[in-house]
């Protein structure tokens, strides 16, 4: 008589039902995968949710005892034989292949690395049944489970892929009749290759140097857009009768990539068929890919030997997703802080129905993938002994899932996503996590007519300080810039230094004819960790660069002359506003400010974009003053004591049914357009353009984390904090220690490749250690180089004094 198989069990659905989530990637709430646990992963088949168990957990068992669900899909996979392996990894002369370049989401299939084991695991009786014991019926469910994309993949199965849409210059080009067109080098140097031709005027011109490339280019396309204002241009060499919309067009005024409507009909005018094109050189998307690859931050000695790899707590690589090195580096700082080890480990996991959609889990996820050590050892997967790496994959599309650039796979300023980290996690916790990081900071500004003045105090979590970029030398060749050095500490003192308001009107005179302020700052209180952002962004010609300014950072850094501003005998310091407006004026971002004033803004303007968008960031506000340049009020006074749209719309009990109304009324459901209001604070503007972006979302909103959680209140606890730090904050020790710093290597915060640099200890030793993704290396001296003239963010810890 035949052993009965194993059917599918009662309760468990016959098939995958639609729409639904799978998570068998890595565990909830661990970074354990089918490949790095012993034992596997368990995919609970019921919610599709994965749990691991080791000798010192069983999260599987945990939430069976949760949930009652007891029946689980165990995958596990073991290395292939090295030599099988070897066969991927190196061609016939023993030579090792050449990286993967991917314009989608493939990595090697884990068939050809791995042997997968797949078994059937009852939690209630600690019982694996084989896959052959299995019915037909049940075998098939699990093929469909095992065939499905995963939560993870689904997110990212556009890795490499770019949207790319027509822009207001490129659907309306203006073209003129030309002669004869040489398309055989760029119309003002030899260059043969990198072309693009002027879809305006047919003019053909070299583009721009591709840093971490062999690419040559002298920016004559640029040039030629610079004298003529002719914004579209098309790569020669991208052009392919295969497809119109792979081919490489660059709007200049945009400063961004675009499509052209009819391209090919336009080419037409020039002489050039797109039929018979065929592709010659690399895309742009392909050479950010190069780059990416090519940017490896001195991982060798001075004498050509590989830096040494370091492994242990605190030592484990996460791997990069697809541009997400920007995640990584700041990821890495902020859990090398103290403040930030010592709160998770003391906080247990929260009972939530979907843990990856909950950011205390998230980020408890992260503490022990770092800290933990587990996941810190040699990987023979790629051939060297580098980490294999965890993969943030969860962490990332949670954190960036209602963010307009940080939900995508494109490459990201890692200031701006550390801003909007530490505001996510305020409000997730309120201040307790960051507190470490707050500091109190005094503005004071003076009538330089009357003397009379006010002053006031801002609670901040970091610093942005303006770098002097004088050019000492110039490559004519390259276009390549040499800069002086500059010292940090000089940095603080231009901070913090008199700064002369022009069209200052002062209620004390009672003049109508604007006159002069002087403003100056200083700090109030001093932080326990000191984060600073160098300003190495800078607008020429309206499009924003990076300057490679060498920043002499001592390991030391004594900022306590920089104290908040006091009125002098000769000065009168003002009554504040009365008890009835307080609270209500608008108050701007200081960094945001000053960023938009660097950049040639003036004051005004700055003030009414940062007002509109929501007091941000920099980078919104700038794109409101590009829309309203022609405002005929733009320049007008700025009413402080105003409410602004946001602060209307957070005042609000909720969307209003007029405005529900008007976008059903453009077709989208009732459930769609009440969350597109909630989450773009009730303007209807801004919910149809996410309308717009996010067409397929069920219109769900989903409450992470425990229902039954106190609300955070951020503006009483900013409130109280300012009280607390004004009562017994530190206002002496400005002495700070370097800890980490974040680099960034190429021409622009969205294109290039970030790392971190950070201090600790190895063999009883202080080391700096280059965690570049997955690659955990000790520095030389010569690697140390890379933070003077990359340098991007800056984590100082404060040196504590002993009495």
């Amino acid at each position: 008589m035949s052993e009965s198989l194993l059917d599918i069990p009662a309760g468990v659905p016959d098939s995958v039902p639609a729409n639904s989530r799978i998570y068998k990637d890595d565990c909830m709430y661990t970074f354990d995968t089918p490949e790095n646990n012993d034992l596997g992963l368990d995919v609970d088949l019921k919610s599709y949710q994965a749990f691991s168990r080791t000798d010192e957990y069983n999260f599987t068992f945990e939430n069976y005892a949760k949930t009652g669900n007891n029946w689980y899909l165990n995958i596990n996979k073991t290395l292939k034989p090295e030599e099988e392996r070897n066969k991927l990894l190196y061609d016939e002369n023993g030579q090792k292949s050449q990286k993967l370049q991917k314009l989608e989401v493939r990595e090697v299939p884990d068939d050809e690395l791995y042997d997968t084991k797949l078994s059937i695991y009852d939690a209630a009786d600690d019982i694996s049944y084989p896959i052959e014991k299995l019915t037909l019926r049940f075998q098939n469910l699990v093929n469909e489970i095992l065939t499905a994309n995963s939560s993870n993949r689904n997110d990212e199965i556009k890795q490499w892929e770019q949207e790319i849409f027509p822009c207001e210059h490129s659907v309306d080009v203006e073209q003129f009749d030309v002669g004869t067109v040489d398309l055989s080098r760029c119309a003002e140097c030899e260059l043969t290759e990198n072309l693009w031709i002027c879809l305006h005027c047919g003019t053909l011109g070299c583009g721009r140097q591709q840093f971490g490339t062999a690419l040559k280019g002298n920016s004559h396309a640029l040039s030629h857009f610079e004298k003529t204002d002719h914004p579209v241009a098309v790569k020669l060499g991208s052009l392919s009768a295969d497809s119109e919309d792979s081919c490489d067009v660059y709007c200049y005024r945009c400063n961004d990539e675009v499509k052209v409507p009819n391209l090919a009909e336009k080419l037409l005018r020039f002489g050039l068929d797109l039929k018979s094109t065929v592709k010659t050189e690399k895309s742009l998307v392909e050479l950010n890919i190069d780059q990416n690859m090519n940017y490896d931050f001195k991982l060798e000695g001075p004498d050509g030997s590989k830096l040494v790899p370091v492994y242990g707590k605190g030592l484990t690589g996460f791997l990069n997703l697809g541009n997400s090195c920007y995640l990584n580096s700041v990821v890495q700082s902020l859990f090398d802080l103290e403040s930030y080890q010592n709160y998770f480990a003391d906080l247990s996991i929260p009972d939530t129905e979907n843990p990856a959609r909950d950011l205390k889990t998230q980020l408890l996820k992260i503490y022990d993938g770092l800290l933990s050590g587990r996941y810190s050892k040699p990987g023979s997967l790629k051939g060297d002994d580098y980490q294999l790496g965890l993969k943030p994959s969860s962490f990332k599309n949670l954190i960036g899932e209602n963010h307009e650039e940080f939900k995508t796979q494109r490459q990201q300023d890692a200031f701006e996503f550390l801003i909007y980290l530490l505001d996510k996690i305020d409000n997730e916790f309120g201040l307790s996590l960051n507190k470490e990081l707050n500091y109190l900071f005094t503005s004071k500004t003076v009538c330089f007519n009357c003397k009379h003045g006010s002053s006031h105090i801002d609670l901040a979590d970091n610093l942005s300080v303006n770098i002097e970029d004088k050019v000492i030398s110039l490559d004519e060749d390259t276009g390549k810039k040499q800069y002086e050095p500059v010292n940090f500490i000089d940095c603080f003192r231009a901070y913090c230094a008199n700064e002369a308001i022009e069209g200052y009107r002062c209620d004390n005179c009672g003049s109508d004819t604007a006159g002069v302020a002087i403003k100056s700052g200083g700090f109030r209180t001093f932080p326990n960790v000191l984060i600073v952002n160098a300003k190495r962004i800078k607008l020429e010609n309206w499009v924003p660069v990076k300057i490679d300014v060498p920043i002499e950072i001592p390991d030391r850094l004594d900022i306590s002359e920089f104290k908040a501003p006091v009125f002098a005998s000769d000065e009168v310091e003002d009554e504040p506003d009365s008890e009835d407006t307080k609270g209500t004026a608008f108050e701007p971002s200081r960094e945001a400010l000053d960023t938009l004033l660097a950049m040639g803004f003036p004051e005004t303007r700055c003030l009414k974009a940062l007002f509109n968008t929501g007091n941000n960031s920099a980078e919104d506000a700038m794109n409101w003053l590009f829309a309203h340049m022609e405002d005929v009020d733009i320049d007008e006074p700025f009413d402080s004591s105003q409410i602004s749209p946001q602060q209307s719309a957070s005042a609000s009990a909720g969307p209003s049914q007029d405005a529900i109304d008007n976008l059903t009324a453009m077709g989208f459901s009732q459930q769609l357009a009440k969350k597109a209001l909630v989450l773009n604070g009730n303007d209807v503007n801004s919910a149809v353009e996410w309308l717009f972006t996010n067409p397929d979302d069920d219109g769900v909103i989903v409450e992470s984390g425990d229902a039954s959680k106190a609300v955070v209140n951020l503006s009483k606890e900013k409130e109280d904090l300012k009280e607390q730090l004004l009562e017994s904050g530190d206002s002496t020790n400005g002495k700070y220690e370097l800890q980490s710093v974040i680099c960034h290597k190429g021409t622009s915060p969205h294109t290039g490749h970030y790392v971190v640099f950070i201090k600790k200890v190895i063999d009883g030793q202080e080391k700096w250690v280059l965690f570049n993704d997955e690659k955990v290396v000790v520095c030389g001296e010569d690697s140390l180089q890379d933070m003077r003239t990359n340098g991007y963010v800056y984590f100082f810890k404060k040196v504590q004094q002993h009495s």
